[in-house]
């Protein structure tokens, strides 16, 4: 095989090898040296073109990897398997284009700084991966932090320095590896820093490991004394049955059963999933069938439903009072893309499935929480829960807890479902607040400050969680990052021009 081939099917395999840490499998221990390879090859292509390209295929192996059931995901819509393929690798092939930036930066920095090369290596990729997360349309699955999802005591350092702590510490540490090796492979000749980077490297790993479990022994080991009773509707409804109108009274009906279902006592708040009523909606004329069970248990609801309102389409969750009156409204702010609005346009005449939820309108950037028993409310719709930026304006606001209401329902028994709730842990440990987190089909938990899950109901397991949440919040003051924002990103971004000028 040519050489170009050879290192080209290398930067490949890093990306793959290091999309395997999410869930699933969740093998998160690649994490720690998979990149290793590709930052070699970065460091050593001949020009930064080379090293851009070098870049691009580890990304496109990474997130080929990570989004590898959007194949299912189309030809669980009847799409033609050319068509899934395309999808899925145009994703992969698009989201490549920033590790391709990173990958020539990152050259550009460990050669104009090889005793700091670690640290630039660590500094330029937080910077990219900040600076990108606003872009749109985006998954923001490519997070390194989210490869460590098992390691709950490496996950608490994200409530000081927020969501790229995690993948700054990855990179350092697979960085830092690499010029090790470098010096042991030629000891004749002089790797500068390479100890020192590989000592303050563990030294950092370990500091953060031993903060995150000085947290997790913090957190109280008994129940609470008083605690709030939550209910969490998970139907399992068939995705492509939802707006078949032949279904409608058969889905309500199966609402009803899990509401009629026996109880110690009725519940302060209960959650039902994204688009739970089989129809377009207007909060003017209210939710008929949840109100009901308002009256009767005189509790508050918030239920997901397709809202019109001012000639506009919404996906939104509505607040119902213990009298079944509507209080308020959530319209969700980040929409999928090719799923809720169509970036072309055009191929909705080609792939009717897309236009089933297309052209819907994002709601304000700000909008009011919603005034629970709990405390005010964030109310987050699908894979908003994959972007940090909206959960810290939430908690600005005064938020004291966090619901994630979605439909997993697309996606099967996919590896998507598991990556989606693992998202909401990371967002509960950033914030230090509670997640309520309900899906139609799966997974739906509850989730506390420590990211701990509490309570949880299965992907593809039909029921109502009864669950508990304590009254007393163990945060007032929230999480050092809530408080202070994304200075880590923003200091990274503040140095990257002193590192490539």
């Amino acid at each position: 095989m040519p050489r170009h081939l050879s290192r080209g099917a290398l930067a490949l395999l890093s990306g793959a090898a290091l999309g395997l840490g999410l869930p699933r499998p969740g093998l998160c221990v690649l994490a720690w040296f998979a990149l290793a390879p590709l930052l070699w090859l970065c460091e050593e292509a001949p020009s930064w073109k080379r090293a851009f390209t070098f870049g691009f295929l580890g990304g496109v192996g990474f997130n080929g990897t990570a989004l590898s059931w959007v194949y299912p995901l189309c030809r669980f819509a009847g799409l033609p398997p050319v068509v899934g393929f395309l999808a899925w690798s145009a994703l992969a092939v698009f989201l490549g284009l920033l590790w391709g930036l990173i990958g020539a930066l990152g050259r550009a920095g460990a050669l104009r700084r090889p005793s700091l090369a670690p640290w630039a290596w660590a500094i330029l990729w937080t910077a990219a991966a900040a600076a990108a997360e606003r872009w749109t349309p985006r998954l923001s699955i490519d997070f390194l932090a989210y490869t460590q999802w098992r390691h709950l005591g490496l996950l608490q350092i994200s409530s000081l320095a927020g969501p790229h702590a995690l993948g700054f510490l990855i990179v350092a540490v697979n960085a830092a590896l690499l010029g090790a090796w470098r010096a042991s492979a030629r000891p004749q000749a002089t790797v500068p820093g390479a100890v020192l980077n590989a000592s303050l490297a563990a030294a950092l790993l370990a500091l953060c490991w031993g903060y995150g479990l000085a947290s997790l022994a913090a957190r109280p080991a008994g129940p609470p004394e008083r605690q709030f009773r939550v209910e969490l509707l998970q139907p399992a409804i068939d995705q492509y049955q939802k707006f078949d109108e032949q279904h409608a009274q058969r889905i309500l009906d199966g609402f009803d059963e899990l509401l009629a279902r026996p109880r110690a006592g009725a519940p302060a708040l209960i959650l039902w999933p994204e688009t739970s009523i089989p129809r377009w909606v207007t909060t003017e004329g209210g939710l008929p069938e949840a109100a009901a069970w308002s009256r009767k248990l005189g509790s508050h609801q918030i239920v997901g439903a397709m809202v019109r309102a001012g000639g506009l389409g919404h996906n939104s969750a509505i607040h119902l009072g213990p009298d079944g009156e509507t209080l308020g409204a959530y319209h969700k702010r980040e929409l999928v893309p090719f799923g809720e609005y169509q970036p072309l346009g055009f191929l909705e005449r080609f792939i009717g499935i897309l236009a089933q939820m297309g052209g819907l309108t994002a709601g304000d950037r700000v909008q009011p929480l919603l005034q629970t028993p709990l405390g005010p409310a964030a109310v987050s719709i699908c894979y908003e829960a994959l972007f940090p930026r909206w959960a810290r304006l939430d908690v600005s606001q005064g938020a004291k807890l966090f619901v994630n209401v979605t439909n997993d329902g697309w996606y099967g028994r996919t590896a998507e479902p598991y990556q989606h709730f693992e998202a909401n842990r990371y967002r509960a440990i950033e914030n230090r607040i509670p997640v309520l987190r309900v899906s139609n089909s799966g997974i739906s938990g509850v989730i506390d400050p420590w990211g701990v899950v509490t309570a949880k109901l299965d992907l593809g397991e039909r029921g109502r969680l009864d669950a508990e949440v304590p009254e007393e919040d163990p945060f007032p003051r929230r999480s050092f990052y809530a408080r202070h924002g994304d200075w880590l990103a923003v200091l990274c971004l503040l140095a990257t021009p002193l590192l490539l000028l």
